[in-house]
């Protein structure tokens, strides 16, 4: 029954969660950055009875007392139980494995990036980098939370019959320690937006508990490297990027404008952040008919090296008008808001005969983000009254892509503006 394969899933990542500490390092570690299926040897795992006998000893008696106590909403009675074993060949199902597959492909993705750079950067690289022994240790300690992830979501997409995703080919350009910390903050965040915009897709209760408690690990890990090891914000606002949105706050030249709208970070934005570190045509035929149906990048996009509040700013992309009266936005996910603002095309003349003129994007980095930590910028289309444009995958043009806006403990924003 689905309700007795869950609890062994979670008793599963609760096993594998208790044997970290006891983590031996293996003689030869894999040096590539593809991951197949996850195996553990080195690991010693606490067994089924071992963490039913733990949980006994906590609870001060068999696991069944303590069930009488819970109200009874929480309990499932054996036509509930059934109802969810039928659920197996059923439509909602299928549509809960798509999106268990997308967050396997996520944590293969963050898998493999921090195998790559322990394997790559010792502990000597990471003093001559000047951080602290501490701070590789936690990373170690972030791979085990990952190949535990991997693990889990392996297991709840097989066991339920269904076929799961195949690692792909990654490259992961850390060519020093430092890179290797800058990059592990954007996936740590690239992971809890995922989460968080990606939760209200799945149908089954069980899975959303279970997901959550790994939101708020993937949370926790991004918070401790931009604040302990980069010295930034732990967080950004009082709301995570990829929730449903409250409100979209609007720019323009003629001021600011409130405008409801409900906007989730949708599957296609996380694949498109995600595919900064593998080539989506390129990975196992077998992953895209696994994966939520109709999910695919956008096009990249690229931002200038330094983002400036209330300075200019080039940013590129592909883009072919087909249509004269459509009008280019750079939308800014912050929060509970989405700030948009114009872009400006400007049109380089190309010199010799036969050479074709460039067209160059540009666009005014609102003020309002200085101090506001991780913002996720897109491109997309409207028309020419700035206050009809909208927030969704059938008007992104590109991106998203990652900018950071980081503060100090007084909220006051680090760099020079």
């Amino acid at each position: 029954m689905k309700t007795t394969i869950l609890a062994h899933f979670v008793a599963i990542a609760l096993a594998a969660s208790c044997a970290i500490a006891n983590v031996i390092p293996s003689a030869s570690p894999p040096t590539n950055s593809s991951l197949n299926a996850i195996s553990l040897p080195s690991i010693r795992r606490a067994g089924i009875e071992q963490v039913e006998a733990t949980a006994n000893a906590v609870a001060g008696g068999p696991a069944n007392s303590v069930l009488k106590n819970i109200p009874g909403p929480t309990r499932r009675n054996a036509a509930d139980a059934s109802s969810l074993a039928s659920r197996g060949n059923n439509n909602n199902d299928n549509n809960d494995n798509r999106y268990l597959n997308l967050a396997l492909l996520l944590s293969q993705l963050e898998f493999a990036f921090f195998e790559n750079g322990l394997n790559r950067f010792s502990a000597d690289d990471f003093r001559a980098a000047g951080y602290p022994d501490w701070v590789r240790g936690r990373y170690e300690q972030i791979r085990e939370h990952e190949r535990a992830h991997v693990e889990f979501l392996q297991s709840a997409v097989t066991t339920s019959g269904r076929d799961r995703v195949q690692a792909c080919d990654y490259r992961f350009d850390e060519d020093n320690v430092r890179v290797f910390v800058d990059i592990s903050e954007a996936i740590a965040t690239i992971a809890t937006s995922a989460y968080v915009g990606g939760l209200h897709y799945f149908e089954l209760k069980e899975y959303i508990t279970v997901l959550a408690s790994i939101l708020a690990v993937e949370a926790r890990q991004a918070a401790w490297i931009n604040a302990s090891v980069r010295k930034q914000n732990p967080w950004n606002t009082a709301f995570e990027v990829g929730s449903f949105s409250l409100y979209d706050v609007i720019h323009s030249a003629y001021g600011p404008m409130m405008n409801k709208l409900q906007t989730p970070l949708s599957p296609n934005q996380v694949l498109t952040l995600l595919t900064s570190f593998f080539d989506f045509d390129a990975m196992p035929n077998q992953n895209r008919g696994l994966l939520p149906a109709g999910v695919h990048p956008y096009p990249r996009l690229s931002l200038a090296p330094r983002l400036v509040p209330g300075e200019e700013a080039e940013i590129s992309f592909p883009y072919s008008r087909s249509d004269q009266n459509e009008r280019l936005y750079a939308a800014f996910l912050v929060g509970f808001e989405t700030i948009f603002a114009v872009i400006i095309e400007r049109e380089e003349h190309a010199e010799g005969s036969g050479s074709e003129n460039r067209r160059r994007y540009f666009v005014q980095v609102p003020r309002d983000l200085a101090a506001r930590g991780t913002v996720f910028v897109s491109v997309v289309r409207g028309r020419e009254n700035i206050n009809d444009v909208r927030f969704d995958d059938s008007s992104i043009v590109a991106g998203p892509a990652i900018a950071m806006f980081p503060f100090d403990a007084f909220g006051k924003p680090i760099g020079q503006w």
